[in-house]
């Protein structure tokens, strides 16, 4: 019960102080702290760590350039703050990942498939923010056409470099948390944990670019006539109902990060069973 509450008390705090920067809703902060309080009982401090590393990084890159990314998205692009809905979905599958190591399953595949998981959340988020500060226009993942910055399914270079750079930081901190706990109690660790960063990186970046080509062909995407731009909400800058010009109305992007979450995890896992034969 005592990591529970370190993971619940840690989590709600970096979800309060992100509401103070309007990155946090308190439904996003209540629920990031159920997660890792879940996270931290069921597979311990090194998995709930990571997960809130990986939270905290993606939404402090918000911060990043905050006046040139509202300039350039306009009334209908600028992100609102997180929901419990939207950590769920960045969060909910590497969670149950935990629990259920915690029912004895195979660890260190599953927690290859959680660094994974989280390296997909880091990679896409990064991706979007530092992506957003590119100087040249991005394209459509699907068309190659030039769109405006924030168009959904838009990717640019710069954005695809900044989410191999997240997933990269994801694989290589959940190589040395667990490498660093062993150091301290004078334990062997497990070899196949050097392949993390490279796994993370595959699956990470796999996950953020299928992300991208689900946004810009099946989800549900509007455009508001009052600013004149694509958006992801199905309402407009002043209120009024947005038309949806393409996609599914039910498939938003909270579904697409948790679709991605399980493949960027599937990846990761697969390839460090792959470098490393026996270990999953």
């Amino acid at each position: 019960m005592g990591l529970f509450l370190l993971g619940l008390a840690a989590g709600v705090a970096i979800g309060l102080l992100g509401r103070r920067a309007r990155l946090f809703t308190y439904g996003g902060a209540g629920a990031l702290g159920a997660v890792a309080g879940v996270t931290f009982y069921a597979a311990g401090w090194t998995w709930g760590a990571l997960l809130l590393a990986a939270v905290a990084g993606a939404a402090l890159w918000r911060l990043y350039g905050a006046a040139v990314k509202r300039e350039r998205l306009g009334p209908c692009g600028i992100p609102r703050a997180w929901d419990w809905s939207e950590v769920l979905a960045l969060t909910g599958w590497p969670a149950l990942l935990a629990v259920v190591t915690r029912l004895g399953a195979a660890p260190f595949g599953f927690y290859a498939g959680f660094c994974g998981a989280l390296a997909t959340t880091a990679a896409d988020r990064w991706a979007t923010e530092i992506g957003l500060l590119s100087p040249r226009p991005p394209r459509l993942i699907v068309s190659r056409r030039e769109v405006r910055a924030g168009t959904p399914g838009a990717v640019s270079t710069l954005g695809i470099v900044a989410a191999a750079g997240g997933a990269w930081l994801i694989g290589f901190l959940g190589m040395l948390l667990p490498v660093a706990v062993a150091w301290v109690r004078d334990e062997p660790w497990e070899p196949a944990l050097a392949w993390l960063p490279v796994a993370a990186t595959v699956g990470g970046v796999i996950g953020a670019l299928v992300d991208s080509m689900l946004a810009g062909t099946a989800q549900a995407v509007y455009y508001c006539e009052k600013c004149e731009r694509i958006t992801e909400r199905p309402e407009r800058c002043d209120g009024g109902r947005a038309e949806q010009v393409r996609g599914w109305w039910w498939l938003t992007s909270d579904g697409i990060d948790l679709v991605c979450a399980i493949l960027g995890a599937a990846v990761s896992a697969a390839i460090v069973g792959w470098l490393a034969p026996g270990t999953i």
